[in-house]
C-alpha cells in the first residue's frame, strides 16, 4: 500500500473521484455540499493506492488552531472496506501530522462511522448533531 500526501492536481483528482463515488453516488450527498470551500488548490490530501492508478481511500487534511489537525472527508472505496485500509490511512495521516507539529486529531464523523473511529482510538467529545443532513459526532485523539 502506498500513501501519497500532496496538493497536486493528480492527488486532488484521485481524492475527488473517491469522494464522488462514496459520498455523492453511494451516500446521496449533494455534490455542492460534498465539494466545499475547503477544497482549495493549496489543500493537502492523502490518498491510499494499491496500484499506481487505483486510489482506494482518501482524507483531507484541515489544519486547525492549537496544534489540531482535522481529518475530513475520510472514505474508502466500497469494495475495499473491511480490509484495514481506512485505519492505515488514518494512522499515516496522524504520523504525518505529528511530524508537522500537530498533537491532536479531530474528526466530525457520521454516527454510522463512530465505531470505526473509536477502534482507531478516537473519543466522542460532542454530538450527535445534524451536519449536511446526517447525524455527526465530534471526536478527538491525542498523538
Amino acid at each position: 500500500m502506498e500513501f501519497t500526501f500532496s496538493k497536486s492536481a493528480a492527488t486532488q483528482a484521485a481524492a475527488y473521484a473517491l469522494r464522488q463515488a462514496v459520498f455523492v453516488e453511494e451516500r446521496g450527498i449533494d455534490a455542492t455540499v460534498e465539494f466545499d470551500d475547503k477544497d482549495t488548490d493549496d489543500r493537502v490530501y492523502v490518498v491510499a493506492y494499491e496500484q499506481a492508478n487505483l486510489p482506494l481511500a482518501t482524507l483531507r487534511l484541515e489544519p486547525q488552531a492549537d496544534h489540531v489537525m482535522r481529518f475530513g472527508r475520510v472514505c474508502t472505496r466500497q469494495t475495499y472496506r473491511g480490509h484495514g485500509i481506512g485505519q492505515q490511512l488514518l494512522t499515516v495521516a496522524e504520523v504525518w501530522s505529528a511530524k508537522h507539529g500537530y498533537t491532536t486529531g479531530l474528526i466530525h464523523g457520521e454516527v454510522t462511522a463512530q465505531g470505526f473511529y473509536e477502534r482507531c482510538g478516537y473519543q466522542v467529545i460532542a454530538g450527535p448533531y445534524d451536519e449536511d443532513g446526517a447525524p455527526v459526532v465530534v471526536m478527538t485523539k491525542q498523538f
